[in-house]
Order: structure tokens, then sequence, then C-alpha cells
């Protein structure tokens, strides 16, 4: 069996993601256990150890902190976290990794001039002749032998022997795996993001500023195959095709299909290379020419600067082989060799990661069609960026064995180095004097000299260290033809203080982000105009006002190639909008000056501008999941826009689209954004929650979830007479107050940009109030923002998940157009106040009245009486003596048709209770709770009432054929705290029995002394009642006088304040909190 050009099946990749998450957890325990046992962390070894174990306990002593762990001079106690993440990492892949060569026929036994093959079946069989205790431990061994590269073979940590207890289990998690896991193209990939996910988890939750020991865990992302396959055949398989396509097949082809059968050879496809025509019909490339590239494949030289588990080095690999073979008649092992010495170069921050990459290629090598299996390979040219420096400087300085100049050049890495775990392929050394005063070579030679000498644990380690950082200054000194990547994210406001700090200094454009920061990087890597850079990164750069400046600097300098939109859902193990992805091809320099290219199709000369100053791009973003972008790639139309001319787009945004020419919105409106208070659960509640609304509880509007005139009015902010309860609040910022009194409109800056009208009130930052600078001009910029022509032009120029509230007024406005709109669909001005909906403040407070837009009419109008979900919901609420904001406040500015039904609901106060307490169950001589609902319901709908309309009623909240009673009883409050949010003010206490005690009663009466009523007084006279059926001998009557004694036992804890009854509020000091039953309206009120 050989491996397979197929991905991991999904189920596949679940199997593979338990078993290596359960691996890392069993591997770190037994490491710890191990280095326990030898005393590493200790200051001195235990008397049981022999002389061996001694020796061993120093080098692993020694090799922790060449990896980081810190020792302690006063105390000489050293931390072992690093050493034990180390130890489960190489003994577990050690594993790992014999099973991918055995199942790939690529396990092999030295034990004559030619190695064998061996399966694990024969290891088991050659164990004890080895000396091995199983077949697993000799496996592991032969895999370290055959990869000297990747398992160190002087290294401690093979010294180690796991514990049995957990060893077994390992080898067991191994086994498990199907065969099909280790023949699939991208398992290596999937394995370090698998090892690394629960560690990624828990430095998100923790949010920690991240650094280097956080960040090879937190920007691991796995690249999915046809992001990688597209940016290839778009750079390489685009230089490939020009050159086996004459000017003749580019004039005459009919169809990319049959530019890429004629440019394709076995091996390389071409399946995503697209292709483009130009004014007079000819095709070219997609991505452009690339005259500066050499003409032979053996001087073009690639780096991937965040390698990760090789994915594109691979990739590139199986491109490169096929092309060489076909270019240089040369055969498949001579063709792999020379990629690999020639061509491929790898860097990477996280060394675990070089070791897969490096083991990656070998694999790759080794199973390509026709290579012949295992031998020995050139010297991969992949490096760890992100050593860890942990000899004193002079220790290292002393390496040079007196040579000026290495020893300069050592002072120098021990300095930049320092930082190598946080900063990695960032390090540039191009830019120190050492890079000229020294070889690198000649550094390389002189370290491996050191490395054959014996020497002391902490200087071998030194030296180990600073020979594979000589490897990574090496490649990070050299310049490339072709960078390609996936860069790591992570925003400025997650990095820690030395790597902020390091990419204000050094990338002050592209500061933003560790994304941009690192395409500046691979920019930088280029050979001048030759350089090409393919990439994947978030695309909120390209629209962001923050990153406008880098922006700038790329459009002017720079040549962009090919972009590829891909938005949310491209990458298939990251659900939904956590990343939204853009692929990018651009070359460094070589950007044409605006004046030349004025024109779409602008003459150039191919290595003054490979693109004619054009972008090509696609957008695939709306469609949902990556299978779907992954075909769109290759088929859907594609689009060409100037370069220069997205220097004229507002903030020098990127659009693949043309915009329109003519004034901006901002010229006739300005976005506030609105407050933030601190404490959003303590300031902010909902409207219901409290009855008073002015001083200290205003009206806040928020977000709304879709387009309507009146939305987002349903919560209430904790104020005062200013603003000076939240002002000096820890966190919370005060914005918008120009905004305050006036109308304008709430935009909700997400998903398709739903809108309502704004009327004064204060507002979050949840989405941004836009105020007309003419109030005459609000119902033309109404009419612009609620169509969908509003949503289309800003997410033109922004598509990230929220949009900023500076980009809503970016966009084109025709104001006589939609002035003149405005005029047809509102000759009587934009809408008064209105709303049917109980949890705004601006509901008129009637269980059927409605209100509509009448759109024949142009006016707002009385609407047929309601029949839905809501009409029990806002009849009970009345019925307890709820009485909604609008029909307290004279003054609030409401349509006058919702002013109409305000003023009919003063028809019903009748129907409300005294105290706020309604049982279902008749006591007291009181009506039942539905006897008293149907008489409000009856004057409610007037004549418009028949009995038939109750059945419709309860159907509308599925209980149809239901009683009232009943619906009161077992449905009533898990439908009213699913309307209200989760913040009932009509509350249910009952006994639990379905025909036991049951009581409404509304939280704004419920103190202290209505509790003690509902006790003694209602469930007490239930309790008298239920007593004397019991001594009738009423059947049940007993069930129903404990379930009733139970309740009142549990309702006194609560008057008195016994834990766990009693009630405690976050904010609040101790000595402001309740003692028994005496709540604090002002508080809030949460569903338990």
């Amino acid at each position: 069996m050989t491996m397979t050009a197929r991905p991991l099946q999904k189920s596949l990749r679940g199997q593979l993601e338990k078993v290596i998450q359960d691996a890392r957890a069993i591997a770190e325990t037994a490491a710890r256990a191990s280095l326990s046992h030898l005393g590493v962390a200790e200051p001195g070894a235990p008397a049981y150890l022999t002389e061996s174990e001694k020796e061993l306990r120093r080098r692993l002593r020694a090799h922790g902190r060449g990896l980081g762990d810190r020792l302690e001079s006063a105390t000489d106690v050293q931390s072992i976290d690093l050493l034990v993440e180390e130890v489960a990492y190489e003994h577990w892949h050690r594993m790992l990794f014999a099973r991918f060569l055995a199942e790939n026929e690529l396990l092999v036994m030295t034990t004559g001039a030619a190695p064998v093959p061996v399966t694990l079946a024969e290891c088991d069989e050659l164990a004890s002749e080895t000396g091995a205790q199983d077949g697993w431990e000799l496996a592991s061994r032969l895999a370290a032998r055959m990869l000297p590269q990747i398992f160190r073979p002087d290294s401690p940590v093979f010294s180690l022997t796991l514990p049995r207890e957990h060893q077994g289990p390992l080898e067991r998690l191994v086994i498990s795996l199907p065969g099909e896991v280790f023949l699939a193209s991208d398992a290596l990939g999937w394995v370090y993001q698998y090892w690394q996910a629960r560690k990624k988890d828990e430095v998100n939750a923790s949010h920690v500023k991240i650094g280097a020991r956080e960040l090879p865990a937190v920007t691991q992302l796995f690249t999915e195959p046809y992001m990688v396959a597209f940016l290839l055949d778009n750079a390489l398989g685009a230089w490939w095709a020009l050159q086996r396509l004459t000017d003749e097949d580019l004039r005459t082809a009919t169809s990319e299909d049959q530019l890429r059968a004629k440019a394709a050879i076995p091996g390389v496809p071409l399946t995503y290379l697209r292709f483009v025509r130009d004014d007079a019909g000819a095709w070219r490339p997609a991505a452009g020419r690339f005259d500066a590239w050499p003409k032979r494949l053996a001087e073009l030289k690639v780096l991937d600067p965040c390698c990760g588990s090789g994915h594109f080095l691979v990739a590139a690999l199986h491109m490169l082989v096929p092309m060489r073979r076909h270019a240089e008649s040369l055969t498949v092992r001579q063709a792999v060799d020379a990629v690999l010495a020639e061509n491929l170069h790898g860097l990477e921050l996280d060394r675990r990661c070089v070791e897969l990459a490096a083991f990656a290629l070998a694999l790759a090598a080794w199973t390509q069609p026709g290579s012949g299996g295992y031998r020995p390979l050139p010297a991969l040219r992949v490096a760890c960026s992100g050593l860890s420096v942990g000899a004193a400087k002079e220790e290292w300085k002393a390496l040079a064995l007196g040579r000026h100049n290495l020893r300069i050049a050592l002072d120098w890495m021990h300095e930049v180095f320092a930082q190598a775990p946080t900063l990695g392929s960032l390090i540039d050394p191009a830019r120190t004097q050492a890079a000229a005063l020294v070889s690198w070579d000649e550094l390389a030679g002189l370290l491996d000299q050191a490395l054959s000498r014996e020497e002391p644990d902490e200087r071998h380690e030194a030296v180990v260290t600073a020979r594979g950082l000589s490897d990574a200054a090496r490649l990070l000194a050299g310049r490339y033809h072709w960078v390609i990547t996936n860069v790591p994210y992570l925003g400025r406001n997650k990095q820690d203080e030395a790597l902020r700090t390091f990419c204000e200094q050094h990338y002050p454009e592209a500061k933003t982000d560790l994304a941009t920061v690192f395409l500046q990087r691979c920019l930088e890597l280029c050979q001048d105009s030759a350089g090409v850079v393919s990439v994947v990164l978030p695309q909120s750069w390209l629209f962001l006002g923050s990153y406008r400046k880098y922006r700038e600097k790329l459009l002017t300098r720079d040549t962009w190639r090919l972009i590829a939109r891909l938005g949310p859902g491209a990458f298939e193990a990251i659900s939904g909008e956590v990343v939204k992805a853009v692929l990018l091809t651009i070359s460094a320099g070589g950007a044409l000056p605006t004046d030349e290219a004025d024109s779409l199709f602008a003459s150039a000369e191919p290595d003054r501008s490979p693109t004619n100053g054009l972008i090509t791009g696609l957008d695939v973003a709306d469609l949902r999941c990556a299978a779907d972008k992954d075909v769109a790639l290759r088929t859907t139309e594609i689009k060409v826009v100037s370069q220069a001319k997205q220097m004229g787009n507002p903030d020098a945004r990127v659009a693949l689209e043309e915009g329109e020419s003519g004034e901006l919105l901002e010229k006739f409106g300005y976005s506030h954004e609105g407050l933030t208070t601190g404490d959003l659960e303590r300031f902010v509640i909902k409207f219901w929650e409290t009855e008073v609304h002015g001083v200290p509880w205003n009206f806040y509007i928020q977000n709304s979830q879709e387009t309507s005139f009146y939305s987002g009015r349903d919560e209430c902010i904790r104020w005062g007479e200013n603003g000076e309860i939240i002002s000096s609040f820890p966190g919370s910022f005060i914005k918008g107050r120009t905004a305050w009194g006036n109308l304008g409109i709430r935009v909700t800056q997400m998903n398709k940009l739903p809108l309502t009208l704004y009327s004064g009130e204060l507002f979050g930052k949840n989405a941004a109030t836009l105020l007309p600078h003419d109030p005459a001009h609000l119902p033309a910029i109404w009419c612009f923002c609620s169509s969908p022509e509003y949503n289309e032009a800003v997410r033109q120029i922004d598509q990230s998940l929220k949009v900023t509230n500076a980009t809503l007024v970016k966009v084109p406005f025709d104001l006589a157009r939609w002035t003149q709109v405005a005029q047809e669909q509102y000759p009587h001005g934009l809408p008064q106040p209105f709303s049917d909906d109980p949890t705004q403040w601006i509901f008129h407070g009637h269980p059927c009245g409605s209100v509509i837009w009448d759109e024949p009419t142009k006016t707002t109008a009385h609407g047929a009486l309601r029949q839905d979900d809501t009409v029990l919901q806002v009849a009970v609420a009345r019925l307890l003596g709820y009485r909604w904001p609008a029909e307290l406040d004279v003054e609030m500015a409401l349509a006058p048709e919702q002013r109409a039904w305000v003023q009919r609901c003063e028809s019903l106060l009748s129907h409300q209770d005294d105290d706020g307490i309604v049982c279902i169950t008749p006591v007291r001589g009181e009506q039942a709770a539905d006897e008293r609902l149907l008489n409000l319901l009856a004057d409610a709908y007037g004549d418009a009432w028949r009995p038939e309309l109750m059945s419709r009623l309860l159907a509308s909240v599925d209980c149809p054929g239901w009683t009232l009673s009943a619906w009161l009883r077992e449905k009533f409050f898990a439908q009213h705290c699913k309307l209200f949010q989760n913040r009932p003010f009509i509350w249910q206490i009952w006994d639990g029995l379905r025909d036991g005690f049951s009581a409404l009663v509304h939280y704004h009466r419920f103190d202290r002394k209505t509790l003690e009523a509902l006790i003694y007084t209602y469930l007490g006279d239930w309790i008298v009642r239920q007593k004397a059926e019991h001594a009738a001998g009423v059947d049940g009557a007993m069930e129903k006088l404990a379930a009733a004694e139970n309740l009142k036992k549990r309702l006194e804890l609560i008057l008195e304040g016994e834990a766990p009854y009693d009630i405690f509020v976050r904010w609040k000091p101790l000595s402001e909190q309740p003692i028994g039953w005496e709540p604090d309206l002002d508080d809030g009120v949460r569903l338990n």
C-alpha cells in the first residue's frame, strides 16, 4: 500500500482527533511520572538512582533548560513543564510515525548492506533478538534511525522509559486507528492540529495575552487542500502553462478547460488554474505572467516561512517532481532529490511542526510513484525559527573558539534569537551587521565540529540549538522567487507586549494583525520584483479602516495578481463566521503608477507589470461550505478591476466590483458609535423588569434582528440623571451624545444590516446610529438604507462579520434619486412609532389591538384584531396588573392609532387584580383564574368576541383542544419565559402537583408583605381546605396537603433568607445584600 491522494474522511478525522487528544493526556501523565521518578525538578538526585540514571537526570535537566524551563538559582529547583510536553510529544509521535511508515511499507531494518522492509508483526517477532521490550519499542527505534533529522539521535528524551501502565494504553491507541488514516494525503496535517486542540481551547478561555508559550497552539490552523491547490496552480501552474502554451493556443482556445488540458502533464492536472481574456480576446493566466521567474526550474527557490506540518511543501513537491522529470528528462528519484535539494525550503516557529513537516516531505518523497520506497534523502531544507536560546551569552559566544567574526555572529544570534520563540520567521538576519561578517555555511560547519566533540551537557545543548538556529538564519537571510504559506492569525489586542512592540517598531503599517505583519515579511523574503507571494490570510484587512495605511502601501508599491474571497465556512473544521479567509497572490514591487493605469487594460511591459495593472478576483463567500467553495473556485466568474483605482475607494478598500462614482453617504449623515457600560448584566435590563422609567432607568435601544420601522426597543439602562451611574465605571465609554434627542436610523452592523428608525434614545454599540445632517433627508436615507442596494454597497467594501460604524457611510448615495423614492413611498412622511410586539416599550398594551403600515394609503392604520400567540400573554399580564410604558407616558411619541389603542386599555383596568396574586385554582372565594381571564378577553374583543375564538387562541399557543385552565397551569409560564427572554415578570408558584396549589404573581408587587399574604392567606386557605377534605375522606387530599405544607416550608425559608434560599446580587457588597425576601427591583430579574 502507498499513500493516496485522497483526504481523510470526516468520520476518520473524528476518530483521529479523539485518539490524539487522549494520547496527549496519557503521554504527559507518563512523562511527568518518569521525570518525577528521576527527580528532574528537584535540587538533588534521589538516593535510589543508579549512576546511569543520575547521568540521564543531568542530561534531561540541561535539555529542559535548553527548551526554556526555568532553573531557580537560589534553590536549584527547575520547572519541567516544557520538558514534560517534549517527552510526551516525542515518545507518542515516534510510535505514530512508525505506524505511518509500516502502513506505507516503508519501515525498514538495516541488517546488512541494504535495508530490509519489516512489518509491525515482524517487529514483535524480532523484539527479543534486538533487546527491545516489545515490537512497538523496536518499531519506534527503527523509525527514529530512519528519520535522524526528526528524532535527534543523541536526545536524552529517548533514553527515558515511560511507565508500562501508561505505555500500554498509548500502544493500544496507535493500534486502534484504521489503516486508512495512515494512507490519507492530509492525515499528518490533522495530527498536530488535534495535538494542540485542547491547549488552544485552554489558552483562548484564559484570555491571556499571546506570547511564546501560547503561539504554537493558538495559531495552528490546518490549510484545506483546495486552498493549497488553488494557490499553487495559479502561480507555479500558471508559470508552467506559459512554458507549454503557444501564443496561438492563447488566441484560439475556446475555454479554460481546453487550456488546462493542453498545459497539464501526468501528475499535474492544473485543476484550479484560471484564465481571463484581454481586450483582444486572447487568454492569459488570471494571476498574470511570471516572466521574472527563472527559465529553469532548478533555479526556482521556494519558501514556506510558516510551514506547519508541511502541507504547502508536500503539494509543491508533488507538482515540481513531474515538472522537472518532464523538463529535464530525470528519473523519479533524480527529480525527487533535485526538488528537495534545490527548490524547497521551510521555516516554522514550532519545532514539533518542523519534525512533522520533515516527516511529511520524507514520506511524500518515498511514496512518490516510481521512487522505489525508503532510501536516504538529501538534507531537507526545513528549520525551526523558534528555538529557545537557553545558554548564557558568554557560554554561547565561546563556541566561536576565538574567531572574531564568528564570535560577533554568535553574539548576534544569542541576542536576536532570544526572542525566537515569539518572533520565529519575523527575524531578519539581513538587517544586522552579522550578515556581512560571516558565512552561515562556515558557522554551520564550525558547529558540526563542535557537535562531534565531547562537551558538558549544558555546552552540548547550546551547540545543538546554535546549529539549528544557524540553519534557520541561513533560510531567513535568503531571498526567494516564490513564498507560499498560511500565515498565523492574531489580532494586536491579543498579542503579548514583546510581540506587539516588535510589530509596531518593524511593521507599523501592518501591525494591526500578525497575519498582515507576516504578509509584509513574506514580501521582504522575495527576490526583488521577481518574487511572488501566494498566501492564505483573513480577509478583514482588505476593508477595515485600521489597515488603510497598509493597503495604500501595497496598492502603490506591489503588484496585486489574484484574490479569491472565501468568506465564512471555508475551513471544514471551523464552523460559521470564526475565520473568513482570502487567497492572495501578490508580487513584490512593480505596481504601475496611477497615471499609467487609467485604462482597464492599459498596455505595459511584461517585466514591469505582469498583470497590466489589473487585479483579478473570484468571490465564493456566499457559498456555505468548503466543498461548495472548492468547486466554485474552478468555475465561478472572474472579475477584473484596476489596481490603481482601488486607491479611489473609501479608505482605499479593496473591492472586486468597480464602485459607483458620486458623493458618499457621509456627506449627508454621520454614523455614531454607541456607548458601552463595562458590565452589561449590571446596568442593562429589559424594560419589563422595572416599572420605573425615567430615573434611574432610561430607555436604551440596541440592535434589530430584521428591518422594521420600530424594533430594538426592549431594554433600559441604569443611567441616573445624566449618566453618572456608569460614566466612571471601569470599562464604560459614553459615546453618541450628539445624537441623543434627534431622529435617525439604527443600523445593526452584522448579517444583512437590518435597521430601524431611531427616535432619540440612549443607544449601545451593537448597532450604529446614522443621523442625517439635514433632518429633511431622513426619508431618503431610510429608503436607501432599507433597500438591498445598501447592504450590497456596504458589503462590497467591508465583508467582516461586524462592519465598522464608519463603513456604513462610506458608500455612494444619490440624494436626488432616493428623495424621489421617499416621496413616492412616504408622501405623508415616515410613520410615527407603532408596534404590536409586547416586548417593545412602545407597545400599546391591548391584548388584541393592532396597528399596521397600510401600503395603499401610505400611512399607519388599524389592523385586524390579533389572534396570535401574544394575545393570551398580554391578557394574563394585564390581569395581574402589569401596564406597558406607553400606557403610563402621555408624552411618548406614538402613531395616532397606537395612542388610540392605549386609550382603549383604560376600559380593561377593572379586571386588574388588587394585590398581584391570582390563584389558578380559586381560594378565598375569588373567581378561578381562567374565568377572570375569559372575562377580560371578552371585554377586549368587544363585539368581535365569539366562544370559538377561545379555541383559536389556545391553538395559537400550541394547545388545541385544551382548556384555558390547563394552559395556565401547564404551559403559560414556559411560554412567558420564552417570549420575555428568560426575564419573567409574571411568576408561577406551585407545589408540583397537577391539581395542587398554583398561583401567578406579579413580580413588581411581590415584596415581603405580598409573599407573606401568599403563604399565610392564599396558601393557608388552601391548606385548611385540604385538611378538611382529608378529614372528610376525599381521595388525594392527603397528597395535596403534604405538597402544600412542603411548599409553605420552602416559601418561609425564602421569606427569612435561609441559604440556599437567600438573594445574592453579584455586584453588591455584603452590607447591601438583602436579608430575607427584600428584593430590589433595580437588580432586575433572572430565570434560575
